[in-house]
């Protein structure tokens, strides 16, 4: 049996493997690989673990699907690019965290609501994003300085036969650097493990870059540093011309700020008043006595209420002096006339009172106290310092306020009484029921009867006589 120079085997030599030397780009350079052909994937996964048996550690194989058990076979180790992925994970995770603890507690130590200047939770969600994000990057670039990538091309694209590898042959390649690398001995190696065919594949010699690449590679280069100039340009430069949005958001929308005036009205002004005899959808509030603690029509009476408040105040500031001095008359209240509610409007249950309950500890214990005596940690507190300028709350236990309807202390409550705010804005009305209720609750417990203590809790109560 004889060979071509190309490789082709002579006329009757029949099937058995041949050698054969594919045309190198240039004959002068040397060899860069050893590829022999095998036809099944068995046949590759026996060459292969020979070949590692041998003592080859820069050997590859070639396949158009998976094969198992090839891996095993040429001895690949466990690749080094989870670890690069654990470490850059660990790096970002670090930088956020150190990122987030310098710019929140010591460059800019903005307290906001109480809130920590610097906490793990708070700081997850970045730490999170930046462990992504160092991860995928050092994984792809890890990936392909592994790989030594990208290459424009290969030494086994050479030979013709090597494209059908993508279809139905299998090849092994052995890199000419291998340290067992010998010509003739690793040849007769391949085609002693039954190689239909083996070929040497030279390495090219190396050549510039095609000029339209270059020249490609330059431009791109160079017109992406025109708007990184315009930015440091305009950066550092003044201009009376407004500024030139590209996205326009909500940073720039046409809009009116409060407390403007516009030339679209007659009247000049940005915002429109209420129209007179309109109400919002679903704020009607119809019902007096949820809404305001006063029976059914009780508005009627806050309007006359109002008007007599008015005309008692005029006389009053329109009179004679007297002749005698007396003490001031203090004015009738004017809320006394009110037909405040005697009930609560709404179903009084076991989760309403636990509601009211927690409602009360938040918004009223701090100044009332926890069994609404007045005795609060503010109260307490503005007593120590003896400002003069503290007026103390009253305790719910006074005889005028157990026998104040309902619906009084409801408005007091939305409204606000003496230095008390309104807290009509915070609260809403069903959870004001509920302090409500729960206060009732503090007010009977003061002065309860025995009688209307449960029998099976009578026996807890320490002030009770034996």
């Amino acid at each position: 049996m004889t060979s071509t120079p190309h490789g082709e085997a002579s006329p009757g030599t029949g099937e058995a493997a041949v050698r054969g030397v594919a045309p190198a780009a240039d004959p002068k350079q040397p060899v860069a690989y050893v590829l022999a052909e095998y036809s099944t994937p068995e046949a590759l996964v026996k060459a292969a673990r020979q070949v590692y048996q041998q003592g080859y550690t820069k050997f590859d194989a070639h396949s158009p699907f998976p094969i198992h058990g090839i891996d095993d076979a040429m001895g690949i180790k466990f690749t080094r690019l989870p670890w690069f992925t654990f470490f850059a994970g660990g790096l970002g995770i670090i930088t956020a965290t150190l990122l987030i603890y310098f710019t929140n507690k010591e460059w800019y130590p903005y307290l906001i609501s109480g809130k920590p200047l610097f906490s793990i939770p708070s700081a997850a969600p970045v730490m999170f994003e930046l462990m992504v994000l160092f991860a995928a990057i050092t994984t792809l670039f890890g990936m392909l300085a592994l790989n030594r990538l990208p290459l424009f091309t290969h030494p086994l694209f050479q030979s013709t036969r090597f494209q059908r590898v993508t279809n139905d042959k299998f090849f092994l390649s052995i890199d000419a650097r291998d340290p067992k690398y010998k010509s003739e001995k690793t040849i007769q190696l391949l085609t002693g493990l039954g190689a239909e065919y083996v070929e040497t594949c030279h390495k090219e010699a190396s050549a510039p870059l095609p000029w339209a690449f270059r020249t490609a590679v330059f431009l791109g280069l160079l017109l992406a540093m025109v708007p990184v100039s315009m930015v440091a340009w305009k950066r550092s430069t003044y201009s009376r011309e407004p500024r030139i949005r590209v996205i326009f958001d909500m940073v720039s929308q046409p809009k009116k700020k409060t407390q403007t005036t516009s030339t679209l009205w007659q009247d000049g002004r940005a915002m429109r008043p209420w129209v007179e005899g309109t109400i919002a959808k679903g704020e009607l509030k119809a019902d007096d006595a949820f809404y305001r603690g006063l029976k059914p029509g009780g508005l009627n009476a806050v309007a006359a209420t109002t008007v007599s408040m008015t005309n008692l105040v005029a006389n009053q500031d329109g009179a004679a002096a007297p002749a005698t001095p007396a003490a001031p008359a203090t004015p009738p209240d004017p809320l006394d006339k009110l037909p405040w509610i005697e009930d609560f409007p709404l179903e009084v249950t076991p989760e309403l009172m636990k509601r009211g309950q927690e409602r009360y500890n938040i918004y009223c214990a701090t100044c009332h106290g926890l069994g609404g005596a007045g005795n609060g940690l503010v109260s307490i507190r503005a007593i120590e310092l003896a400002e003069g300028t503290w007026v103390p709350p009253v305790t719910f236990h006074s005889e005028g306020l157990r026998k104040q309807p309902i619906g009084r202390m409801f408005h007091s409550i939305s409204n606000g009484v003496r230095k008390m705010p309104g807290y009509g804005d915070q609260i809403p009305e069903r959870d004001r029921w509920a302090i409500l209720l729960y206060v009732r609750a503090l007010q009977k417990s003061k002065y309860a009867p025995l009688s209307d203590v449960p029998p099976e809790k009578v026996n807890q109560l320490t002030d009770v006589a034996p």
